[in-house]
């Protein structure tokens, strides 16, 4: 995704900005009622006055206050222009939501550091320096949720004891790899899964996410191809669930790899017999719709095996809510009295922005995949009084199409779960 014109076209913007900001610093050092005091100011050591000091200090303030709100002004008309079909279809294919991130942080950090000069110049110590702490707050931020938090793959460890197993067992589970090309994060990504030698690797859905037409036809391929080169092995198998986020025939993305497509939901019991685990472990794996609405005690067996259930939406693992899907009301597994031992669910990315202390900044409601899941559960491992415990992971990847590429205290995550046998 190039976002190359729309900078090209605010480069000149902060051109004109900060030459209309210096003229209008110096037009008021050389002109008006008192301009002998201020053209003499400039002529001597720089020692005005205290009354010419605070009177145009008013009018400087006003100047970078008018042209940064003039140029905020024309930066908002031109995001405006390149939703447009005339912009997106004849001239170029903008990710309206990139752009607008990067350039307020890129041409804003610009119109900073160049405001900071400009006052710099004309003796503003202080509102310099002002302007150039906030040029270099805005890069950190801006280089932290674009470049650094968005590909470091954070591996985040939990541990679940059980006296239902007696030979430790570790699952990891990666959900919204979602991503638009094939890049060193994907394929770090895929290294680090098989780094952490689980018994059992769960994919939770939402694989690729395509931004132009084109994309369709060759990214499907490769992100197959990166499968076959980088394989993902574990003992009790390699499985995929499927998420929302649906590209066309999205079973063959895993043809001929070691990975285990699961479109329907699936029910393995005794997982592991044959391998020599005893006891075994029941595994189920929820299509979308079930992880959405809910399956309800039906999904527990009376095996007495630990269950590991693993759905897209983290829906199922709640209770009291409608079904966005039909007029069934579904309790969930967080009251029922019997649960799951382990519960994985992905979709929410964390929220992907969160603000410390309250948690990830937009909680939205979808209306076709409307998620039901309390404000603080959009990401981390939750014990319920049942004995179940719910995983909601934050995702290796971010939202793609159109959204803008970020994240803000919510890394991308590796989500490796340590079950280990306690005595009864």
């Amino acid at each position: 995704m190039d976002t190359t014109p729309f900078h090209l076209i605010l480069f000149a913007l902060d051109v004109a900005v900060l030459m209309g900001l210096s003229l209008w610093l110096r037009f008021r050092r050389s002109t008006g009622a008192i301009r002998s005091a201020v053209y003499y100011f400039e002529k001597s050591l720089y020692a005005p006055t205290a009354t010419v000091r605070r009177f145009t200090l008013v009018w400087d303030i006003a100047g970078v206050c008018f042209f940064g709100g003039f140029g905020l002004v024309c930066f908002a008309i031109l995001t405006r222009f390149i939703r447009t079909g005339f912009a997106q279809n004849a001239i170029y294919h903008f990710n309206v939501g990139q752009c607008i991130v990067e350039g307020m942080i890129v041409h804003g950090t610009v119109f900073l550091i160049g405001t900071a000069i400009l006052l710099h110049w004309n003796r503003r110590a202080v509102l310099a320096a002002l302007s150039g702490c906030c040029a270099l707050l805005l890069t950190v931020v801006g280089f932290d949720i674009l470049y650094w938090e968005p590909y470091h793959l954070r591996v985040e460890h939990y541990t679940i004891k059980t006296s239902k197993i007696k030979k430790s067992l570790r699952i990891v589970f990666v959900a919204d790899i979602q991503t638009d090309r094939i890049s060193s994060h994907e394929i770090n990504t895929l290294k680090k899964i098989q780094q952490q030698k689980a018994d059992l690797i769960i994919l939770g859905g939402d694989y690729l996410q395509t931004f132009k037409d084109t994309q369709k036809d060759q990214l499907p391929e490769k992100f197959r191809q990166l499968l076959i080169d980088d394989p993902l092995e574990a003992p009790l198998g390699v499985y995929a669930i499927a998420g929302n986020i649906l590209e066309t025939n999205e079973e063959s993305f895993f043809e001929d790899t070691s990975v285990q497509y699961i479109r329907n939901t699936v029910f393995f019991d005794d997982l592991g017999r044959e391998e020599g685990w005893d006891p075994p472990i029941d595994l189920v794996l929820l299509r979308p719709e079930h992880s959405l609405g809910g399956l309800g005690e039906r999904g527990i067996t009376d095996s007495g095996n630990f269950i590991v259930m693993a759905g897209h939406f983290p829906n199922y693992a709640v209770d009291g809510y409608k079904s966005p899907i039909s007029d069934k009301i579904f309790s969930g597994y967080r009251n029922a009295e019997r649960a799951p031992d382990l519960m994985l669910a992905g979709h929410t990315h964390g929220g992907q922005i969160v603000i410390p202390f309250y948690g990830p900044l937009v909680n939205w409601v979808e209306d076709k995949y409307a998620l039901q899941v309390p404000h603080k559960m959009w990401s981390g491992f939750f014990p319920y009084s049942n004995g179940g415990h719910v995983l909601v992971t934050r995702g290796s990847g971010m939202e793609r199409g159109w959204a803008p590429r970020i994240r803000l205290f919510c890394p991308a995550e590796i989500s490796v779960i340590n079950i280990v046998p306690e005595s009864p």
